[in-house]
């Protein structure tokens, strides 16, 4: 079900019957007059975090965005880290540099190409999500429009953009923020799918993680050199833990959780818990899992493939799969744009315990860099200029203040 209004609330004795949860409507004219009674409710600015009503408000605004102080401490700290990484690892650039030219060109471009080839399988996992939490997506206006796997994933994409110039994870708001000017779809519920997928997505990859971990370092966690992998298992664990008790106490302490934020943070929760339950009906769930698990191994099959175009390394694909999954653990760290710093780091420490050389992790995290933060930035830029200079859609009344 949709977005509530005064109303479309059900009655006290309903609340307490069904926890407070929103339930699904009984066909789709009861979804579609719920849609039209939220209208008469929208969410004031002052009803969001203020990160997120400026993203809902005025979208995202690059200038204001990288020239804030948060922003610029973030880079500042990065950098810091960067220089830390390649002092203490004793990097000599200019090995490093001989190693990077010598990488084999083709094998390079197929790795480009397998990251950018899952770009449409996110989208498509993530239309599900947005099927299954009640947004119309297959009519012949949204699946040939803004629904459609091309411009779902022109959206993913210009977030990760967002997520590699600026910290805090704000790419997140800017794709609820791209769904509503164009489809006039809520805000507050599209930001509860994009919860589901993170969710959906740390399963997945810790899952993986743990896997390939124990297939690579079996027989050696607790000695003093593989720390870091500790570290990594520790790190996954507790964000999958929060995930779920997240997704947990959403469905079991739903009222309790009403009674304890602000009044003013009421509604947008309430959709936001709405969009993010509604992700998850059971008979979607393997698919999801499926496209998640594919989506987890292109991204090794790209670490892979950069491997090879350095040559002379000798990684097992399980040990492949364990460093391109942490490090795209710690692009999780919202501190960071793009987790710069700390994922360069990761990566040529996890590398070194593989018995990789410091010069040749070097170049792979600077190759496999290229391709997953700075080509974002380079595409992304060029995708959001295109966008910003698009003419501008109204939403309607609704998704305006949703």
């Amino acid at each position: 079900m949709n977005d509530r209004s005064p109303a479309a609330r059900p009655s006290p004795s309903a609340k307490n019957k069904d926890q407070g949860l929103p339930q699904p409507a009984a066909s789709i004219e009861a979804e579609r007059l719920v849609e039209q009674a939220a209208e008469a409710a929208p969410l004031p600015d002052d009803a969001l975090p203020a990160d997120i009503a400026d993203v809902r408000g005025g979208g995202f605004t690059l200038r204001d965005k990288l020239l804030n102080l948060r922003s610029l401490a973030s880079f500042a700290l990065a950098f810091v880290l960067l220089f830390f990484v390649f002092r203490t690892a004793d990097v000599k650039l200019s090995e490093v540099w001989e190693a990077l030219t010598k990488v084999n060109l083709p094998l390079f471009v197929a790795a480009f190409a397998a990251f950018y080839a899952l770009f449409p399988v996110r989208a498509l996992r993530w239309r599900i999500l947005l099927r299954s939490a009640g947004f119309d997506v297959d009519t012949p206006q949204a699946r040939h429009g803004w629904a459609s796997v091309r411009s779902l994933g022109t959206v993913i994409g210009l977030s990760w953009f967002a997520n590699c110039v600026v910290p805090a994870k704000l790419g997140d708001a800017y794709r609820g923020y791209l769904i509503r000017k164009n489809s006039g779809a809520s805000f507050s519920r599209t930001f509860g799918t994009i919860f589901a997928e993170r969710i959906i997505d740390m399963i997945v990859l810790f899952g993986l993680l743990v896997v390939s971990g124990l297939l690579v370092f079996r027989g050696h966690l607790g000695d003093s050199q593989t720390k870091w992998v500790e570290a990594l298992f520790i790190v996954g664990v507790l964000l999958t833990v929060v995930l779920i008790v997240g997704l947990m106490s959403m469905r079991f302490l739903s009222p309790f959780i009403r009674r304890i934020i602000p009044n003013r943070f009421h509604d947008f929760y309430a959709r936001f818990e709405e969009g993010t339950l509604a992700s998850f009906r059971p008979g979607l769930l393997p698919g999801l899992l499926l496209l998640s698990v594919i989506i987890w191994l292109g991204e090794a099959y790209r670490l892979y493939l950069v491997v090879l175009a350095i040559g002379g390394v000798n990684l097992s694909l399980s040990a492949v799969i364990f460093v391109a999954l942490a490090s795209s653990l710690l692009t999780a760290v919202p501190a960071l744009p793009g987790g710069i710093g700390l994922v360069e780091g990761g990566m040529i420490g996890v590398l070194g315990l593989l018995g990789v050389s410091n010069t040749a992790g070097a170049a792979i995290t600077l190759l496999d860099r290229i391709i997953n933060f700075w080509s974002i930035i380079i595409i992304g830029f060029v995708l959001y200029l295109w966008i910003s200079q698009r003419a501008p859609q109204r939403p309607t009344a609704e998704a305006a203040k949703s």
